[in-house]
């Protein structure tokens, strides 16, 4: 036995850099503009917006196929590993059910598990399993320390607009209401998502107070494990959140994980959007 594996989809948002570190297998999403697909990992954030521009349209994301998995789980497995798969919201992505089916012909070999979390706070989580693996625990002990992450991660973030994650679906249950304050007050929804449920935090009337808000939210959780940045277009915005994190979990800015946010976000939180992923301790 050659130990433990850890395979995520990319909406987890962590560089090639981290996945090569920690001897990750990352899985694309699937980015459709129109009736044209495009893999995650055949794009860089530049081109994904710069095709949404030149295209007009508000893209949509699909998952990878179960096959897609079957042949990263048997290549694994194969090599002798126990693979642990960690994926997006099963709610709101089809990530899951595709590794999920893919697995089942590995036994015990191979678990998935939904982390209830997206971009960084994915990410985070990945990361969290990719330690334990790589420190010699075994694939029950890290499944079962990934599940009770899932409910201490959030991911705290403010929408700029309110037009693509309406065309998403991902907020059905919010927008009559976001939409209703929005049109009337001009205001920039905090939203909350936390092992795979959205809710309201606040509304705010500037970026500014919605970043406050964001560190208020962060500081109430104290104390942390892990904490991250993400954003949608201008590092700036992730920038004036990061400075104040990282004096109240007592890092500093240069420690405190910070990346643009890959299609699975951005494809429905649309641009400018700005948030901290979180795990409570």
């Amino acid at each position: 036995m050659n130990g433990v594996r850890i395979v995520a989809d990319s909406g987890c948002d962590l560089s090639p850099a981290l996945v090569a570190q920690y001897q990750l297998t990352v899985v694309p999403v699937f980015v459709r503009f129109g009736q044209d697909m495009v893999s995650s990992d055949n794009m860089t954030s530049d081109e994904f917006w710069a095709l949404a521009e030149k295209t007009g349209e508000i893209p949509g994301t699909a998952a990878p196929a179960p096959g897609t998995f079957q042949s990263v789980f048997q290549q694994l497995t194969s090599d002798g590993y126990d693979v642990i798969c960690l994926t997006l919201p099963n709610r709101y992505s089809g990530t899951f059910n595709a590794a999920w089916l893919a697995a089942q012909e590995f036994g015990e070999k191979v678990r998935v598990v939904d982390t209830g979390s997206l971009s960084l706070g994915m990410g985070l989580q990945v990361l969290a399993a990719a330690r334990e693996a790589l420190a010699g625990c075994s694939a029950e002990a890290i499944q079962q320390m990934v599940e009770g992450l899932r409910v201490r991660t959030s991911v705290i973030f403010v929408l700029d607009t309110l037009e693509w994650v309406r065309r998403g679906g991902r907020l059905d249950r919010l927008m009559p209401f976001l939409e209703r304050v929005a049109r009337s007050l001009n205001v920039k929804p905090v939203i909350e998502l936390c092992n795979g449920e959205f809710r309201l935090v606040g509304i705010s009337r500037s970026r500014k107070n919605a970043l406050q808000r964001i560190e208020d939210e962060i500081r109430s959780r104290l104390p942390v494990e892990a904490v991250a940045a993400a954003y949608t277009r201008g590092r700036d915005m992730a920038s004036e959140l990061v400075a104040p994190l990282a004096g109240f979990v007592s890092l500093t800015p240069a420690e405190i994980l910070v990346a643009e946010a890959g299609p699975a976000f951005a494809a429905h939180a649309g641009p400018n959007a700005v948030g901290a992923a979180v795990i409570r301790s």
